[in-house]
């Protein structure tokens, strides 16, 4: 009887705990869904995402070998983790490219992690992860130098000549470049305005992935000039920066007896006697007295050159200037 009691009792206790788990099934298991969708919720609010920007090391190029095309200098690497980790991932990464047994021709090479870490583990994508890659023969030629101008000279003056220095230069680079090149140039040099040889130092301008011995190089520019003098006679000279304290002593005029000048053609036919200004400049006399060959300061027109000027030295007195007359008129 007691086993039978017992064995009743454990049935009764299966359906109570089967009847607690089965009441209300469907709520249960959905409340349990929601839980789930939560904790995906919330763990996912946490995740990232982290760009890096980095350069790419180009290694073990081989011997007497060069890269022909331009490589990108930098690569994405996209992060995704957990914010919780972001104490585990690294602050930054460095790539290479490695050229080992590389032949001449076009190949895809991979990028490669530089360091131990394992990144399998983490969710990295490079952009890009291959890189195209040209390697050709390394190859050398002497090429002379040339000089590009731009603008126009000053009234259409003609270039005549020019030289530089050096003339000549040895290029290094791929084979397949180096074969088509005959020349290097420098940068333009601009001649706009320019009236009279005219000289420069410029750089080199070479195509990429080309190398010079020669990195700068002076420039003459020598114009074909057809040039004339003009003589102008009998030019006052003014006097400037007189101090008020004082008079200048002379009995004739500083007059200048002949004045030659040289220039293209074209411009002196446009110049006249009063476009040149001649001076003698008194601003550092301060005392009184007589101050031998002082030199006379012209101004001449653009483009022009002084051949000569006669007198071009005048012996000026300095006097002290009479203020009693000056003062008798004033109170009169």
């Amino acid at each position: 009887m007691r086993d039978k009691k017992t064995s009743d009792l454990n049935k009764f206790d299966l359906k109570k705990k089967l009847s607690f788990i089965t009441n209300k099934f469907w709520v249960k298991l959905l409340c349990l869904l929601m839980s789930f969708l939560l904790f995906l919720f919330v763990r996912y609010q946490k995740e990232y995402t982290k760009d890096y920007i980095t350069k790419v090391e180009i290694r073990n190029i081989p011997p007497r070998l060069l890269i022909v095309n331009r490589i990108p200098e930098n690569i994405t690497i996209t992060l995704k983790g957990f914010k919780d980790n972001v104490y585990e991932l690294p602050t930054e990464f460095s790539t290479y490219i490695d050229l080992t047994n590389a032949s001449i021709g076009s190949n895809m090479y991979d990028v490669y992690f530089v360091g131990d870490i394992d990144y399998s583990k983490m969710n990295i994508a490079v952009n890009p992860n291959k890189i195209p890659i040209i390697l050709d023969e390394i190859a050398y030629k002497t090429v002379p130098i040339t000089v590009p101008t731009i603008g126009e000279a000053y009234s259409g003056l003609a270039v005549d000549n020019i030289l530089v220095s050096p003339s000549n230069t040895i290029i290094s680079g791929p084979k397949t470049l180096i074969s088509s090149i005959d020349e290097v140039k420098t940068y333009n040099v601009d001649l706009t305005d320019k009236y009279s040889d005219y000289s420069a130092i410029s750089r080199i301008n070479l195509p990429y992935n080309i190398k010079s011995d020669v990195s700068m190089v002076n420039i003459d520019v020598i114009f074909n000039k057809d040039v004339e003098k003009i003589e102008f006679n009998n030019i006052a000279v003014n006097i400037d920066n007189l101090n008020s304290k004082f008079n200048v002593n002379s009995d004739n005029a500083f007059v200048i007896d002949r004045l030659v000048l040289e220039a293209n053609k074209t411009i002196l036919t446009n110049i006249y006697i009063d476009d040149i200004i001649l001076y003698i400049d008194l601003k550092y006399m301060t005392n009184t007295g007589i101050y031998s060959n002082v030199s006379v300061e012209a101004n001449i027109p653009i483009h022009t050159k002084l051949l000569e000027i006669e007198p071009s030295f005048f012996d000026v007195e300095i006097t002290k200037r009479d203020t009693s007359a000056v003062n008798n008129m004033q109170t009169n």
